[in-house]
């Protein structure tokens, strides 16, 4: 029979902040997420699906840094255009059907200034073509849990494709929390404000980065704008640990409100919230009781660091919840897991791992039982 150990702290409340009556009326929907763990910060419909223009495009880069990172492709390789790009609207650098350009090349455009002509490129190189490759981004976002999203081309061409404010957080802080962005020429593009393709030809074209955030707000790591839509990666260290965030908004007002309402929830997650990491008494659940072993109990402790995001400016209670049997029979090997450690913050849980064995405990046999009598008997 199992018994439940619960032992609660004084700790900071984490829960998602419900929209004022402002925030609401300032964006359609947004959301803000811790990027490591997403948990959600600040959400306003933040479920509901709407149209994503570009924004797609991010889908679109995680599928390409992986192909990128498996050996598939590179950087260098050339790539045509493929005869759709010369029907496309606002294709930016203007390809021509079969003209070719470097892979980088063509990523640098996508990142920069979301070029809708170099992204069908891409797609109709890295994915065995156009339809193969949209298929390939919807299969990612079912991976990803992406439960209300649908991608039906390789850019947000059209309203068809969908998403909510949640599934594009989800799906940005993929691309910038496992290192795929630095794989995309080493992530520099999301950044930079000024660039160009064809460079020293008659056809040079000049690139603008369209994220304005990306060259004045601290700690962005990139994103991508469409209209009245933003999404922007940012982090920050502080002291002790860092914090990486992720800010969604549909349906701003303008572009000026919606880069200045992504500053704000970028600032309010930054200044308001923070990662706990408290040293966990196990006094309260370790050492844990054996039978047939050669020692009557094993240490036992929480596998993992234990970490979570709190608020800062609300006083709860944390509790700490270790679920372990009675007692465990020998044999007992080092790391076994024994139980589980739970952290609740308020009904919600917040970070939870296995509980294991810190040491070995050997099973008490019959010839151990011997070895212990015969080592008695000599040292008396």
């Amino acid at each position: 029979m199992k018994y439940l150990i619960i032992f609660i702290l004084i700790f900071t409340l984490a829960m998602p902040i419900n929209a004022s009556a402002n925030e609401a009326e300032t964006a359609d929907a947004y959301v803000l997420i811790e990027a490591e763990t997403g948990e959600i910060l600040l959400a306003h419909n933040e479920n509901e699906q709407l149209p994503i223009s570009s924004l797609a495009k991010i889908m679109t880069l995680i599928i390409i840094a992986e192909e990128l990172a498996a050996g598939n492709i590179s950087l260098s390789d050339s790539v045509p255009a493929p005869p759709e790009v010369m029907g496309l609207k606002a294709p930016v650098i203007w390809l021509d059907a079969g003209e070719v350009l470097p892979l980088g090349e063509l990523v640098k455009a996508v990142i920069m200034s979301s070029s809708n002509d170099a992204t069908l490129a891409l797609a109709a190189y890295a994915g065995n073509g156009i339809d193969e490759f949209t298929a390939r981004m919807n299969a990612k976002a079912a991976e990803l849990n992406m439960s209300n999203t649908h991608f039906a081309d390789p850019g947000g061409f059209t309203e068809e494709t969908i998403s909510t404010a949640r599934d594009v957080a989800i799906m940005t802080a993929e691309l910038f929390n496992n290192g795929l962005h630095e794989i995309l020429d080493k992530g520099k593009f999301f950044t930079t404000r000024l660039s160009e393709v064809r460079r020293g030809t008659e056809r040079e074209t000049q690139l603008v980065n369209t994220n304005r955030m990306a060259q004045w707000y601290g700690g962005i790591l990139g994103g991508k704008v469409a209209g009245n839509r933003i999404v922007n990666c940012a982090e920050r260290v502080f002291s002790n640990n860092s914090m990486r965030l992720v800010a969604v908004i549909f349906g701003a007002k303008d572009e000026d409100e919606r880069d200045n309402f992504c500053e704000q929830l970028f600032d309010s997650g930054f200044n308001n919230f923070e990662y706990f990491e408290p040293e966990i008494d196990t006094s309260g659940f370790s050492p844990l009781a054996i039978t047939r072993g050669v020692e009557k109990a094993v240490e036992v402790a929480p596998a993992l660091p234990v970490r979570f995001i709190s608020d800062r400016s609300e006083v709860g209670e944390a509790r700490y919840e270790a679920e372990l049997p009675e007692s465990i029979e020998a044999p007992v090997e080092e790391g076994q897991v024994l139980g589980r450690f739970i952290v609740r913050l308020g009904e919600k849980v917040v970070f939870e791992c296995d509980i294991v064995a810190v040491h070995a405990v050997e099973e008490l046999t019959f010839c151990k039982s011997l070895e212990f009598m015969t080592e008695s008997f000599f040292s008396s």
